[in-house]
């Protein structure tokens, strides 16, 4: 099922755009977040993001995609390098509510939301990690 889509599109985009600024910066948190060495140094919301920004050209399965929109809501819910079990649980009850909700702009507010704390967190522990390395 897709989103119900607004009228207005403008809302819409600007709030695709403030998500895709707040991914990009947690992206670069995480590539300087030290990571154990079977961590991959491409990222999951990097993946996604650049998933969610493919064109889609052909009419048949346009029906079947959701939009650009709904695909970058769902890239922000990825997890991040190092995360806890308590954080994965977290975004997993995450991933829940966003599925519910057939609302494009309050998913897009509520990734922005997880993608802000995950800066927040990642901030913390590059600082701990700073720290330890003192």
């Amino acid at each position: 099922m897709q989103d119900n889509v607004p009228l207005n599109m403008t809302e819409i985009n600007s709030e695709v755009l403030k998500l895709k600024e707040v991914l990009h910066n947690l992206n670069r948190l995480e590539i300087k977040l030290k990571t154990p060495r079977e961590a991959s140094l491409q990222t999951q919301i990097t993946n996604s993001l650049v998933w969610a920004k493919k064109k889609i050209t052909l009419d048949y399965i346009r029906d079947f995609i959701p939009s650009v929109a709904e695909r970058v809501s769902f890239a922000a819910l990825q997890p991040v390098s190092g995360s806890t079990q308590s954080e994965l649980a977290k975004l997993q009850k995450e991933k829940l509510v966003s599925m519910e909700t057939s609302d494009t702009i309050q998913r897009l507010e509520k990734a922005a939301q997880l993608a802000r704390d995950n800066i927040r967190m990642l901030a913390a522990k590059l600082a701990i990690q700073s720290l330890e390395r003192q």
